[in-house]
Formats: structure tokens, sequence, C-alpha cells
């Protein structure tokens, strides 16, 4: 497997899903915004196979809304929990077959779990902590994070 991809990399995986299905365009950001993003859901998917690895996306709440609402096409005040986690589990899928097109891989694509913030396991502590901040021109933060499984 190729190595993985680099942050602009990823804004661009990210925003070939994210443009078409929801509008929305997204650069990396400076790191030191990272801290200021609360999560308010997080989506992770596990890739097994020969050299698996695991991609997480999340948003803080005003992101999960925009994309929810972008994705679901309907008003931010008319969302619920389960379609802003349908959202971002749909995104994370087709942002993760995007990468592993990208690294040619063999791998299976399993399916998108959500985490909540109160039960975020290490990994995903890890993710959160580590992950890279991408930001639209609308000020709508995605942050992703992405690791090769030892």
């Amino acid at each position: 497997m190729a190595n993985l991809p680099d942050p602009a990399t990823l804004a661009t995986l990210v925003s070939n899903v994210t443009k078409t299905m929801c509008g929305f365009a997204f650069g990396v950001a400076d790191p030191g915004l990272r801290s200021k993003v609360d999560c308010h859901r997080m989506a992770v998917l596990e890739v097994t196979g020969g050299r698996p690895w695991r991609v997480a996306l999340f948003s803080d709440e005003s992101g999960c809304n925009a994309l929810g609402a972008a994705l679901c096409q309907v008003e931010p005040d008319m969302l619920d929990d389960g379609m802003i986690e349908d959202s971002l589990c749909e995104l994370l899928n087709m942002a993760a077959g995007q990468i592993k097109g990208l690294l040619s891989a063999d791998e299976t694509l399993g399916l998108p779990k959500i985490t909540a913030p109160d039960q975020l396991s290490p990994q995903s502590k890890k993710a959160y902590r580590d992950g890279i901040l991408l930001r639209s021109q609308d000020s709508v933060n995605l942050m992703m994070w992405i690791s090769q499984e030892q």
C-alpha cells in the first residue's frame, strides 16, 4: 500500500465528495485552530485486509448541522440526530472510498460507526487530538484522521 495521503490531499479527496453532495469545498486550516473545534459526532471506519487502516471524520455541532442539512436537503432546524449521524457516515464512507482509490488498496471498507463525545475510545481520542482540521469558505469545520493499523 502506498503512503497515507498528506493533509492537502485529504482535503482534496474530502472536497471531491462534499462539493458534489453538499456544495462545500475544504482546505487545510491552521492546526492551531484544532483545539477550538469540539467533537459533536464522530464517524469511524475500519479498513481490513492486507494492510489495515482506520479513518475518522468528525465536526462540531454547527458543522454537523451544516453538512447534514446540505446532504439531506432540509433546513438545519429540521435535522434530528439520526440524520446528522447518517450524513457523517455517508460522507466518511465516500471519502474512505476516495482514499482507497488513491492508495490502490485491495482492502475492504468496513461500515462507519458513530461515536458520541462521551463514548470516545482511546483510539477515537487520538483521532480527536491529532486530526487534520479542514475548513470551508463558509467556516464549516471538519476534522479527519487516518492511520495505518499496526
